[in-house]
């Protein structure tokens, strides 16, 4: 599978080389719009899924998507992927290269998703035949791609894929708001790069390329969440995934930064993608978590009650939703 870490993927820079579905013409090889739209509306099952997936981890790559639902397809030239980009769902990112000679297309070694930078796709949905409650699923906010550092991002998703196997449930970026967190809408938008679900414990992760001077703020606000009455469970592991020699510099720093602070930990992101263990020798375990699939139940009959429709959590909802873990 593609490992982001591989650095001859860097050389030129940490961002992809990206079709734009707004603002460029669609190459050649994409399929016409019609036969695209007709295709995907024949099978909603993988797009709402890629959809899902893409939205909370902001960039993957194909493999990433089939690691972390075996539904979607890994091979970039797959007709979803080229459907999807036909109807200006997805933008697709290929790796630069420093001779210039960069590939461009399904044939290259490996191709980026994610959502268009310059469009908001939720207008388009209905149109190919999704519901209001599946496109609600995708997850909330609005359908566009957002926070895009592409080496940072695609190293979480490898870091989701890896926690997977391992038995964690996960949720992506998008997902990891501290208001969501802590349940309390006053901590703020912010969040970590990357959430472990366990049975027992949330761990959140922060990934750290450079020892900025705002690092020692992330620090002191990670102290103000843990000390969140509904944050008792949550740690916070942060990863040193920095480029060459200078990244044991960065996870020195953040192992000094974490003394002191008994519920931070440091590591690093290439170790984390062998064995999830800290520098500490903390070693978080997963348990036997459960997915909550029931969330559209449970929430629909909170509001029965609430409007006077005490049955609404017995209302028929679509099939496709269920047995999903959105991570």
């Amino acid at each position: 599978m593609f490992d982001a870490l591989d650095e001859r993927w860097w050389r030129a820079g940490s961002s992809l080389n990206w079709w734009d579905c707004a603002l460029a013409e669609p190459p050649s090889w994409l399929p016409a719009p019609e036969p695209a739209r007709a295709w995907l509306m024949r099978h909603p099952k993988p797009l709402t899924a890629a959809l899902a997936l893409i939205r909370s981890h902001r960039t993957c790559e194909t493999s990433q998507l089939n690691a972390l639902d075996p539904r979607l397809p890994g091979d970039a030239r797959a007709r979803l992927w080229m459907s999807m980009a036909a109807c200006r769902l997805i933008d697709l990112g290929f790796p630069l290269r420093v001779d210039g000679r960069t590939a461009f297309g399904p044939h290259a070694a490996w191709m980026g998703v994610r959502l268009p930078v310059h469009r908001e796709i939720s207008p388009e949905l209905p149109r190919l035949g999704l519901s209001a409650v599946e496109i609600a699923d995708i997850g909330p906010g609005p359908l566009r791609g957002a926070r895009q550092y592409d080496r940072h991002n695609l190293i979480a998703t490898g870091l989701a894929v890896k926690a997977r196997s391992d038995g964690w449930l996960t949720a992506g970026e998008a997902w990891c708001r501290f208001d969501r967190i802590c349940a309390d809408p006053l901590m703020g938008g912010g969040g970590p790069d990357l959430a472990l679900i366990g049975e027992r414990d949330l761990v959140c992760v922060e990934l750290t390329a450079s020892m900025g001077q705002t690092l020692e703020d992330k620090f002191r606000r990670w102290d103000r969440v843990l000390a969140h009455r509904a944050c008792d469970r949550v740690s916070v592991v942060w990863l040193a995934a920095g480029r060459g020699p200078d990244n044991r510099e960065i996870l020195k720093r953040l192992g000094g930064l974490c003394d002191g602070r008994p519920r931070q930990h440091a590591a690093d992101a290439a170790d984390w993608m062998g064995r999830i263990a800290c520098a500490d020798g903390w070693e978080p375990e997963p348990g036997s978590p459960v997915a909550d699939d029931a969330w559209m139940r449970r929430d629909m009959t909170r509001l029965g009650h609430v409007y006077g429709m005490p049955a609404a959590g017995d209302w028929r909802l679509p099939e496709r939703l269920a047995g999903r873990w959105i991570g």
